[in-house]
Protein backbone atom coordinates (compact mmCIF):
# COMPACT_ATOMS: atom_id res chain seq x y z
CA UNK A 1 0.00 0.00 0.00
CA UNK A 2 1.03 3.60 -0.60
CA UNK A 3 2.70 5.12 2.45
CA UNK A 4 1.38 8.57 3.31
CA UNK A 5 2.26 11.39 5.67
CA UNK A 6 -0.67 13.26 7.17
CA UNK A 7 -0.40 17.06 7.42
CA UNK A 8 -2.29 19.17 9.88
CA UNK A 9 -4.36 22.16 8.85
CA UNK A 10 -1.74 24.68 9.97
CA UNK A 11 0.83 23.12 7.65
CA UNK A 12 -1.55 23.33 4.70
CA UNK A 13 -2.32 27.03 5.11
CA UNK A 14 1.23 28.40 4.95
CA UNK A 15 3.80 27.42 2.33
CA UNK A 16 6.72 29.79 2.73
CA UNK A 17 10.33 28.92 3.49
CA UNK A 18 9.62 27.61 7.00
CA UNK A 19 7.05 25.16 5.62
CA UNK A 20 9.39 23.81 2.93
CA UNK A 21 12.27 23.62 5.41
CA UNK A 22 10.26 20.96 7.27
CA UNK A 23 9.32 18.85 4.23
CA UNK A 24 12.64 16.95 3.85
CA UNK A 25 12.55 15.77 7.46
CA UNK A 26 8.98 14.56 7.04
CA UNK A 27 9.95 12.59 3.96
CA UNK A 28 12.92 11.07 5.78
CA UNK A 29 10.78 10.07 8.79
CA UNK A 30 8.16 8.40 6.60
CA UNK A 31 10.49 6.82 4.04
CA UNK A 32 8.30 8.55 1.47
CA UNK A 33 10.61 9.60 -1.34
CA UNK A 34 10.42 8.02 -4.77
CA UNK A 35 11.05 4.35 -5.44
CA UNK A 36 14.59 4.08 -6.95
CA UNK A 37 13.28 2.89 -10.30
CA UNK A 38 10.68 5.67 -10.53
CA UNK A 39 13.31 8.20 -9.49
CA UNK A 40 15.62 7.08 -12.28
CA UNK A 41 12.77 7.16 -14.79
CA UNK A 42 11.89 10.71 -13.75
CA UNK A 43 15.56 11.73 -13.92
CA UNK A 44 15.93 10.23 -17.39
CA UNK A 45 12.86 11.96 -18.82
CA UNK A 46 13.69 15.37 -17.32
CA UNK A 47 17.29 15.16 -18.52
CA UNK A 48 16.21 14.09 -22.01
CA UNK A 49 13.89 17.07 -22.27
CA UNK A 50 16.60 19.53 -21.25
CA UNK A 51 19.15 17.98 -23.59
CA UNK A 52 16.72 18.09 -26.53
CA UNK A 53 15.37 21.59 -25.93
CA UNK A 54 18.03 23.44 -23.95
CA UNK A 55 20.45 24.24 -26.76
CA UNK A 56 23.25 23.38 -24.35
CA UNK A 57 26.79 24.38 -25.20
CA UNK A 58 30.10 24.70 -23.31
CA UNK A 59 29.33 28.36 -22.61
CA UNK A 60 25.81 27.73 -21.25
CA UNK A 61 25.00 29.41 -17.93
CA UNK A 62 22.26 27.32 -16.33
CA UNK A 63 19.78 27.96 -13.54
CA UNK A 64 17.56 25.23 -12.05
CA UNK A 65 14.63 26.76 -10.19
CA UNK A 66 14.50 24.26 -7.34
CA UNK A 67 16.95 21.88 -5.70
CA UNK A 68 14.49 19.33 -4.34
CA UNK A 69 15.81 16.47 -6.47
CA UNK A 70 19.42 17.34 -5.66
CA UNK A 71 18.61 17.38 -1.95
CA UNK A 72 16.44 14.29 -1.73
CA UNK A 73 16.89 11.46 -4.18
CA UNK A 74 17.90 9.53 -7.24
CA UNK A 75 15.98 11.81 -9.62
CA UNK A 76 18.71 14.47 -9.38
CA UNK A 77 20.00 15.56 -12.80
CA UNK A 78 21.68 18.93 -12.27
CA UNK A 79 25.19 17.44 -12.16
CA UNK A 80 24.58 15.93 -15.61
CA UNK A 81 24.19 19.44 -17.02
CA UNK A 82 27.62 20.48 -15.76
CA UNK A 83 29.61 18.90 -18.60
CA UNK A 84 32.06 20.89 -20.73
CA UNK A 85 32.65 23.49 -18.03
CA UNK A 86 29.13 24.92 -17.97
CA UNK A 87 28.24 27.24 -15.10
CA UNK A 88 25.42 25.66 -13.12
CA UNK A 89 23.32 27.11 -10.29
CA UNK A 90 20.56 25.43 -8.32
CA UNK A 91 18.21 27.43 -6.13
CA UNK A 92 15.36 26.73 -3.76
CA UNK A 93 12.99 28.70 -1.59
CA UNK A 94 14.02 26.44 1.30
CA UNK A 95 17.39 27.08 2.91
CA UNK A 96 17.26 23.50 4.28
CA UNK A 97 16.79 22.01 0.82
CA UNK A 98 19.57 24.22 -0.58
CA UNK A 99 21.83 23.11 2.29
CA UNK A 100 21.15 19.42 1.66
CA UNK A 101 21.75 19.84 -2.06
CA UNK A 102 25.03 21.64 -1.35
CA UNK A 103 26.15 18.79 0.91
CA UNK A 104 25.19 16.13 -1.63
CA UNK A 105 27.14 17.90 -4.37
CA UNK A 106 30.12 19.12 -2.35
CA UNK A 107 33.18 19.75 -4.50
CA UNK A 108 31.20 19.61 -7.75
CA UNK A 109 31.39 23.34 -8.39
CA UNK A 110 27.61 23.63 -8.57
CA UNK A 111 26.37 26.73 -6.78
CA UNK A 112 23.27 26.44 -4.60
CA UNK A 113 21.39 29.35 -3.11
CA UNK A 114 18.21 29.92 -1.13
CA UNK A 115 15.99 32.34 -3.05
CA UNK A 116 12.39 33.02 -3.99
CA UNK A 117 11.71 32.55 -7.71
CA UNK A 118 9.24 35.44 -7.52
CA UNK A 119 12.05 37.83 -6.55
CA UNK A 120 15.44 36.52 -7.59
CA UNK A 121 18.62 38.12 -6.19
CA UNK A 122 20.15 37.96 -9.66
CA UNK A 123 21.02 40.60 -12.25
CA UNK A 124 19.15 40.99 -15.54
CA UNK A 125 20.30 38.82 -18.46
CA UNK A 126 22.27 36.38 -16.26
CA UNK A 127 21.35 32.92 -17.61
CA UNK A 128 21.25 31.37 -21.06
CA UNK A 129 19.23 28.32 -19.93
CA UNK A 130 16.65 28.05 -17.14
CA UNK A 131 15.31 24.63 -16.16
CA UNK A 132 12.10 24.67 -14.10
CA UNK A 133 10.95 21.10 -13.32
CA UNK A 134 7.56 21.20 -11.57
CA UNK A 135 8.57 24.20 -9.45
CA UNK A 136 5.91 26.78 -10.26
CA UNK A 137 2.95 24.50 -9.52
CA UNK A 138 3.37 24.72 -5.74
CA UNK A 139 1.98 28.22 -5.20
CA UNK A 140 -1.05 28.90 -3.05
CA UNK A 141 -1.95 31.90 -5.27
CA UNK A 142 -2.22 31.02 -8.98
CA UNK A 143 -1.16 34.56 -9.94
CA UNK A 144 2.35 33.75 -8.67
CA UNK A 145 2.94 31.66 -11.79
CA UNK A 146 2.90 34.76 -13.99
CA UNK A 147 4.99 36.71 -11.47
CA UNK A 148 7.61 33.94 -11.47
CA UNK A 149 7.68 33.63 -15.25
CA UNK A 150 8.20 37.38 -15.57
CA UNK A 151 11.10 37.16 -13.12
CA UNK A 152 12.65 34.27 -15.06
CA UNK A 153 12.23 36.27 -18.26
CA UNK A 154 14.12 39.14 -16.62
CA UNK A 155 17.15 37.08 -15.58
CA UNK A 156 17.46 35.29 -18.93
CA UNK A 157 19.74 36.46 -21.70
CA UNK A 158 18.09 37.45 -24.99
CA UNK A 159 17.78 34.22 -26.94
CA UNK A 160 17.84 32.26 -23.69
CA UNK A 161 15.77 29.10 -23.29
CA UNK A 162 13.33 28.14 -20.55
CA UNK A 163 12.53 24.42 -20.24
CA UNK A 164 9.55 24.20 -17.90
CA UNK A 165 7.27 21.44 -16.63
CA UNK A 166 4.15 21.78 -14.50
CA UNK A 167 1.53 19.38 -13.17
CA UNK A 168 -0.74 18.49 -16.08
CA UNK A 169 -4.41 19.30 -15.49
CA UNK A 170 -5.40 17.31 -18.59
CA UNK A 171 -3.99 14.09 -17.13
CA UNK A 172 -6.80 11.62 -16.63
CA UNK A 173 -5.66 10.97 -13.06
CA UNK A 174 -5.31 14.64 -12.05
CA UNK A 175 -8.70 14.68 -10.23
CA UNK A 176 -7.54 11.70 -8.14
CA UNK A 177 -4.30 13.49 -7.27
CA UNK A 178 -6.26 16.59 -6.21
CA UNK A 179 -8.60 14.49 -4.08
CA UNK A 180 -5.74 12.73 -2.32
CA UNK A 181 -4.08 16.10 -1.75
CA UNK A 182 -7.24 17.57 -0.22
CA UNK A 183 -7.42 14.60 2.13
CA UNK A 184 -3.92 15.45 3.35
CA UNK A 185 -2.34 12.29 1.99
CA UNK A 186 0.36 13.98 -0.11
CA UNK A 187 3.59 14.82 1.76
CA UNK A 188 3.81 18.41 0.52
CA UNK A 189 1.60 21.16 -0.84
CA UNK A 190 0.55 20.98 -4.48
CA UNK A 191 -0.80 24.12 -6.10
CA UNK A 192 -2.75 24.64 -9.30
CA UNK A 193 -2.17 22.38 -12.29
CA UNK A 194 -2.26 23.56 -15.91
CA UNK A 195 -3.30 22.49 -19.37
CA UNK A 196 -0.88 22.92 -22.25
CA UNK A 197 -2.91 25.86 -23.59
CA UNK A 198 -2.85 27.57 -20.17
CA UNK A 199 0.91 27.14 -19.90
CA UNK A 200 1.41 28.50 -23.41
CA UNK A 201 -0.76 31.53 -22.64
CA UNK A 202 1.12 32.30 -19.41
CA UNK A 203 4.48 32.09 -21.19
CA UNK A 204 3.38 34.28 -24.08
CA UNK A 205 1.84 36.81 -21.68
CA UNK A 206 5.27 37.65 -20.22
CA UNK A 207 7.02 37.72 -23.59
CA UNK A 208 8.31 34.21 -24.28
CA UNK A 209 8.09 32.61 -27.71
CA UNK A 210 6.75 29.08 -27.21
CA UNK A 211 8.72 26.80 -29.55
CA UNK A 212 7.74 23.32 -28.32
CA UNK A 213 5.23 21.64 -26.03
CA UNK A 214 4.75 18.05 -24.87
CA UNK A 215 3.84 16.00 -21.80
CA UNK A 216 6.21 13.66 -19.99
CA UNK A 217 6.18 10.77 -17.51
CA UNK A 218 3.33 8.65 -18.76
CA UNK A 219 2.70 6.62 -15.65
CA UNK A 220 0.20 8.08 -13.15
CA UNK A 221 2.21 9.07 -10.09
CA UNK A 222 -0.04 7.68 -7.37
CA UNK A 223 -0.70 4.46 -9.26
CA UNK A 224 2.97 4.02 -10.16
CA UNK A 225 4.16 4.57 -6.59
CA UNK A 226 1.56 2.18 -5.17
CA UNK A 227 2.32 -0.44 -7.85
CA UNK A 228 6.07 -0.37 -7.20
CA UNK A 229 5.51 -0.69 -3.45
CA UNK A 230 3.24 -3.68 -4.03
CA UNK A 231 5.54 -5.59 -6.39
CA UNK A 232 8.56 -4.95 -4.17
CA UNK A 233 6.60 -6.18 -1.18
CA UNK A 234 5.79 -9.38 -3.09
CA UNK A 235 9.53 -9.81 -3.83
CA UNK A 236 8.94 -11.74 -7.05
CA UNK A 237 11.70 -10.50 -9.32
CA UNK A 238 10.03 -11.46 -12.65
CA UNK A 239 7.01 -9.35 -11.67
CA UNK A 240 9.24 -6.44 -10.65
CA UNK A 241 11.09 -6.57 -13.97
CA UNK A 242 7.84 -6.82 -15.94
CA UNK A 243 6.35 -3.84 -14.09
CA UNK A 244 9.45 -1.74 -14.73
CA UNK A 245 9.48 -2.75 -18.39
CA UNK A 246 5.84 -1.76 -18.85
CA UNK A 247 6.44 1.63 -17.23
CA UNK A 248 9.34 2.32 -19.57
CA UNK A 249 7.23 1.32 -22.58
CA UNK A 250 4.44 3.64 -21.40
CA UNK A 251 6.71 6.60 -22.17
CA UNK A 252 6.03 5.96 -25.87
CA UNK A 253 2.63 7.55 -25.30
CA UNK A 254 4.40 10.92 -25.58
CA UNK A 255 4.43 10.37 -29.35
CA UNK A 256 0.69 9.68 -29.63
CA UNK A 257 -2.51 11.72 -29.64
CA UNK A 258 -2.99 10.63 -26.00
CA UNK A 259 0.08 12.58 -24.90
CA UNK A 260 -1.67 15.33 -22.93
CA UNK A 261 -4.09 12.90 -21.31
CA UNK A 262 -1.50 10.41 -20.02
CA UNK A 263 1.51 12.62 -19.18
CA UNK A 264 1.93 13.58 -15.53
CA UNK A 265 3.65 16.86 -16.44
CA UNK A 266 2.97 19.31 -19.24
CA UNK A 267 6.18 20.77 -20.69
CA UNK A 268 7.10 23.74 -22.84
CA UNK A 269 10.14 25.37 -24.37
CA UNK A 270 9.97 29.14 -24.07
CA UNK A 271 12.57 31.37 -25.74
CA UNK A 272 13.24 34.96 -24.79
CA UNK A 273 13.33 36.91 -28.07
CA UNK A 274 16.60 38.48 -29.11
CA UNK A 275 14.75 41.77 -29.23
CA UNK A 276 11.98 43.06 -27.00
CA UNK A 277 8.62 43.23 -28.84
CA UNK A 278 8.65 46.98 -28.17
CA UNK A 279 12.18 47.59 -29.39
CA UNK A 280 12.74 49.33 -32.70
CA UNK A 281 15.33 48.53 -35.32
CA UNK A 282 18.37 50.82 -35.39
Amino acid sequence: PLQIMKKNKDQQTGHGESYWNEVPGGLDDNNHYLDPFLAQLKRRENLRLVQEWGGLGPDSIILKTDAFEEAMGGDSFLADLQQDGRQVTGMDLSSEIARRARENHGGSGIRFLAADVRQLPVSDNSFSVVVSPSTLDHFQDASDLGISLAELFRVMKPGGRLVITLDNRQNLFDPLLKLVHRLGWVPYFIGQSYTVSELRAELEQVGFEVRETTAILHNPRLVAVATMKLVRWLRWRPLIRLTEKLMVKAQRLENTFLCYYTGSFVAALGVRPERSPNSSSP
